[in-house]
């Protein structure tokens, strides 16, 4: 779950801002406690009039827009700021849910935020309603008003509505922070490909956090690393992708890898985990041709690049926000490595022993498409969306997989589609039920007609 990461107010609190608050702590702030640019007290909860709608997502965009930070809804405040007097307010889910939904209803793009209840334990149903508020690189947030845009700004303790040229350098500054994070993402990509094996094709999932996160790497990270490896193959749909039988650290980062030996080439598949809630997976895609010769391209099964990619998304995606507590968006990227010569084949219907024989076919009578120079896709993703099994996972799937098909001449993956859903008649037989029952339990729509058009 992501969360406000704030050294000087969990300082001020006396622990993570979470819902392990307590009562006592957020009461500790009284008296010696004054406003800051990212801390504002609130004597009671926002109405349902328009005036206190405003003003709700006014005070949440405003620091969504400066550094984030936290407001405290049933603490009163003397004339300097200070905390003053702790006079509750209704936290019942009902309300909670209330606020919430006003924000998300009223501010776009949404701010990463979140409202944390705690309880005075001698006045049941009533305490303080705690909204911390993340930065984020969506910024400027706006309210909207009657068909336009205001975009607030919290400056030392005071709100500000901004003007269009500070709106405009908001916007730049966002599409400048976009650029940085997809060439970060090329970055992580290039160093880790370094280390897969080079007589083997994979495909590289790459993600990248719009702001990023951060854990310790220590002895009891790396033993709950090694611990949520064992006997787990990382899936996509229900079907196991990528086991990762060793577990291990690098320079501010943990190691998974399929087959491992000191020194040499990642095989099968690895992923590197970021303390910055960045990460990079990678998964063989190749269709195995051992003794068939002649072949002047890896060839590439589009139903493993499928899977590989939609595990990768939700297994990076997890780090993000599970351990190195990122929220909100990730640029997240895909590739084809090495940047060999490659070919992509529809392997549905083959027999599995005769598997190569029918790839080097494809190849030869043009019925796959090839790449001469690698291939790679990037794309926008919620965080919250690739973690959970459902159509926000399929539907990232389907960006960035129809790019790289669109690489060998393919107009999309034919596996999903493009508002998330399931095509099922394009997986192998033997899987169908498995990836029908998973769609079914995730409200994944499944639909039974193939596509007509061929791969290629």
């Amino acid at each position: 779950m992501p969360t406000l990461r704030n050294r000087r107010l969990e300082q001020l609190l006396g622990g993570p801002i979470d819902e392990t608050l307590t009562y006592k702590q957020v009461k500790g702030l009284i008296p010696d406690t004054t406003e800051g640019p990212d801390l504002d007290f609130k004597r009671d909860t926002y109405g349902s009039r328009d005036k206190d709608r405003k003003e709700l997502c006014a005070d949440v965009g405003g620091l969504a827009n400066a550094n984030g930070g936290l407001l405290i809804l049933g603490m009163e405040e003397d004339d300097q700021g200070r905390a003053k007097k702790d006079v509750g307010v209704d936290i019942s889910d009902a309300e909670r849910v209330r606020l919430h939904q006003t924000v998300v209803a009223n501010v776009q793009p949404m701010p990463t935020f979140d409202i944390i209840p705690v309880e005075d334990p001698d006045r049941p149903g009533t305490g303080f309603l705690v909204i911390w508020v993340a930065r984020t690189a969506t910024a400027p947030h706006a309210y909207i008003q009657n068909n336009s845009l205001l975009y607030p700004k919290r400056i030392g303790t005071q709100r500000a509505w901004l003007s269009e040229a500070l709106v405009a350098e908001a916007y730049r500054a966002r599409f400048a922070g976009f650029a940085d994070r997809i060439d970060e993402a090329a970055r992580i990509e290039a160093d880790f490909v370094e280390r897969l094996a080079p007589d083997e094709t994979f495909v590289v999932v790459t993600l990248v956090p719009d702001m990023p996160g951060a854990f310790t790497i220590d002895t009891p990270a790396l033993s709950a690393f090694q611990l949520s490896n064992a006997d787990t193959a990382h899936s996509a749909f229900g079907i196991g992708v990528r086991h990762f039988i060793r577990s291990t650290v690098r320079r501010r980062c943990l190691v998974g890898a399929t087959r491992y030996q000191p020194n040499k080439p990642y095989s099968r598949g690895a992923c590197e985990l970021h303390e910055s809630g960045s990460g990079v997976f990678a998964s063989a895609v190749d269709v195995r041709t051992s003794g068939i010769g002649d072949l002047t391209s890896r060839l590439v099964d589009d139903q493993w690049l499928t899977l590989g990619i939609a595990a990768g998304l939700r297994f990076l995606a997890r780090h993000a926000r599970d351990r190195a507590a990122a929220g909100g968006l990730a640029t997240v990227r895909a590739a084809i490595a090495p940047y060999v010569p490659a070919a992509l084949v529809d392997t549905l219907g083959w027999p599995e022993d005769r598997l190569g024989w029918f790839a080097a076919q494809a190849v030869e009578t043009g019925k796959a498409g090839e790449i001469t120079n690698g291939a790679w896709a990037d794309t926008v993703a919620d965080i919250d969306d690739l973690c959970a099994d459902g159509p926000g996972l399929v539907a990232a799937t389907y960006r960035l997989t129809s790019e790289l098909f669109q690489a060998f001449g393919a107009p999309e993956v034919r596996q999903v589609t493009a508002n998330g859903g399931i095509r099922l008649p394009h997986w192998h037989q033997q899987i169908r039920p498995t990836i029908n029952g998973w769609a079914q339990a995730a409200g994944v729509e499944v639909l039974t007609q193939p596509l007509a058009q061929p791969l290629i």
